[in-house]
């Protein structure tokens, strides 16, 4: 049995002691995974616990940090949501933060409402300052100036206990110690106990709610960018916009997010006084130990006292919250397969909506002569060219591995082939700086610039393939051939090594011309590899940023210049000591963060 690295494309015969969710893949098997799952096959996700028993092996899988929870609870909600409206629609739906989810997530929750009523009347205050408590008896053989109270049966313990005697009169003894009773509050009483886990209980869930509403905060405060800053180019603008606009428009995005700040200011001074309360009071009188088992008891306290019967009522509100979240080991593992799967499909998405310069909306296209296919292999998406008169005829230019997987950085020690890309959450990492991180690049819903960095990427695997090819020779060439095509425009001809050169783009008669030359001459893969340099040519000449057609002049020895017009983008091949650069630059500026996509650099 072999397992699949998914990262590295490796095949491995064992797996390592520690498991990373999502990495590793196997096609068939006759183990039995964590006692539940017989014959697993299919791609090795975690139950929700740390253990990862395969047969009689036992290892463990890396557990997320529990400060990703509530982040990594959203994208769950967002790649499911997304994964459902696909399958229900056939057009090309946004890839962006659905609006369900944010309208999901922005109003204050039942249990929220009454806890805040809960707070403004001070019941929880009261309760920490003046608690219900038990008085706890013990009795004590101590000095008689300490005694305060006898305890049953003390005269009769001193009677018989002659060293606790000070003396003995005529009348009587008179004592040193006596057998007292000592009284302690007993602040460990059950209600208590509920006070104090409940407390614990309501700071974790307001911790996570603030975690999950900030990161959809900044979110809208990134549309909300794209619609108001000057710095950002207005092209990218309206692409952005245009994919948000399936969620918000301008003025929804606005409202939502004074929405979304007034429930964050009313969650954040919950939790502040809840933080408060755990730091002062009857909650640092109640041991950490004592736990609250089982369900909630409704004791006469509980039920009745003013303060204390809000705790119950806050305690099932609270429990109601987390329904949804409880399943099996075996349900837990089934959704998270299930999610990885969906998170794959989401970055076929992604891609499409990033080929659209090129394929229009579909999965299959034409472009510089060659056609361009994305297409799915397991859980990988591969962009595969196929162009006549080249060898190889098809070609993988780009592999994207999704990894639904919460790793906080990039393995940047992991040997990747070129043309093989990771796509991750990298949640709480996305750089808008840059597009990608060598061979690892953001994938999340949350990303207003998710389009943007696969589109950059696919405009520099696209670009480089047919710029490596630029100016390059065109060998034995027919001597008539070489004739006709000298002083055509856009060709260069060397008749001592009777090869061609396509520099420019060369015009319909005349391709026509040479191309049946080439045919009748017995010289039809030349005749192919011509009509291709020209579909390059003519690719390279329509502006990539604004689409209009522009000049492509050549530069000697083997580069060119295409400037637009219209909307001032450069563009330069150049020779330079470690080879050809093409950079493409707009008003003299390359910044991913203002310009997206259109902008870049490039070794040929």
């Amino acid at each position: 049995m072999m397992w699949l690295d998914r990262l590295s494309g490796e095949r491995l015969r064992q797996l390592p002691p520690l498991i990373e969710h999502g990495r590793y893949q196997v096609s068939v098997s006759n183990l039995i995974f964590n006692g539940h799952t017989p014959e697993f096959s299919g791609i090795l996700v975690g139950d929700g616990g740390e253990r990862c028993q395969l047969g009689d092996e036992v290892r463990s899988f890396v557990m997320p940090k529990q400060a990703q929870a509530s982040n990594l609870d959203l994208l769950f909600k967002a790649i499911e949501t997304i994964s459902l409206e696909m399958q229900q629609r056939s057009e090309l739906i946004s890839p962006l933060m659905p609006a369900e989810i944010i309208d999901d997530q922005i109003h204050l929750l039942l249990f929220e409402e009454r806890l805040l009523d809960v707070v403004q009347r001070g019941h929880l205050h009261q309760i920490s300052q003046r608690p219900r408590l038990d008085l706890h008896y013990e009795d004590e053989v101590a000095d008689i100036a300490r005694a305060r109270r006898l305890a049953k049966g003390a005269l009769v313990h001193l009677a018989s206990h002659s060293e606790c005697w000070q003396r003995q009169t005529l009348s009587g003894v008179i004592p040193k110690k006596v057998l007292a009773r000592f009284s302690e509050d007993d602040y460990g009483i059950y209600e208590n106990r509920v006070y104090a886990r409940l407390l614990e209980k309501i700071e974790s869930h307001l911790r996570g709610r603030l975690s999950t509403l900030t990161s959809l905060q900044a979110t809208l405060n990134q549309a909300l960018e794209f619609y108001q800053s000057a710095d950002i180019d207005f092209r990218l603008s309206n692409e952005v916009c245009k994919l948000w606009g399936d969620t918000f428009d301008q003025n929804a995005t606005s409202e939502t997010s004074s929405l979304l700040n007034k429930t964050l200011k009313t969650l954040q001074l919950l939790h502040k006084t809840v933080s408060g309360l755990q730091q002062d009071g009857l909650y640092t009188l109640v041991s950490r130990n004592a736990q609250v088992v089982g369900a909630l008891h409704l004791t006469n306290i509980l039920s009745h006292d003013p303060h204390y019967r809000h705790l119950a009522i806050l305690w099932e509100l609270l429990d109601r919250t987390k329904v949804g979240t409880k399943a099996t080991p075996e349900e837990r593992f089934k959704r998270n397969q299930y999610l990885a799967h969906a998170y794959s499909r989401y970055a076929g998405l992604v891609l499409l909506h990033a080929l659209r310069p090129y394929l229009h909306g579909q999965d299959e296209g034409v472009w510089a002569g060659r056609k361009i296919r994305l297409q799915q292999s397991g859980l990988e998406w591969n962009l595969v060219s196929v162009a006549q008169g080249r060898s190889p005829a098809e070609e993988v230019l780009l592999s994207v591995v999704p990894w639904l997987n919460s790793a906080s950085l990039a393995d940047e020690s992991l040997q990747l082939p070129e043309h093989r890309f990771i796509a991750w959450p990298a949640i709480g990492q996305e750089s808008h700086q840059s597009a990608y991180h060598g061979h690892w690049i953001a994938l999340s819903p949350s990303d207003m610039y998710c389009v943007e960095r696969f589109g950059q990427l696919i405009d520099r695997v696209l670009y480089q393939k047919v710029l490596q090819v630029y100016g390059q020779p065109l060998t034995k060439i027919p001597v008539k051939v070489l004739a006709m095509a000298e002083g055509v425009p856009g060709l260069h001809v060397d008749h001592q090594a009777h090869v061609l050169e396509v520099r420019e783009t060369v015009s319909d008669e005349h391709l026509y011309k040479l191309k049946k030359a080439l045919i009748a001459a017995n010289a039809t893969q030349q005749g192919l590899v011509l009509e291709l340099l020209r579909e390059e040519i003519i690719s390279l000449e329509k502006c990539p940023v604004c689409k209009e057609k522009t000049e492509l002049v050549f530069q000697s020895p083997s580069g060119f210049k295409a400037n637009c017009g219209e909307c001032g983008t450069e563009r330069y091949l150049r020779q330079q000591k470690s080879g050809r650069v093409y950079d493409q630059v707009v008003a003299g500026k390359r910044d991913f963060h203002s310009l997206g996509r259109r902008a870049f650099s490039i070794q040929v």
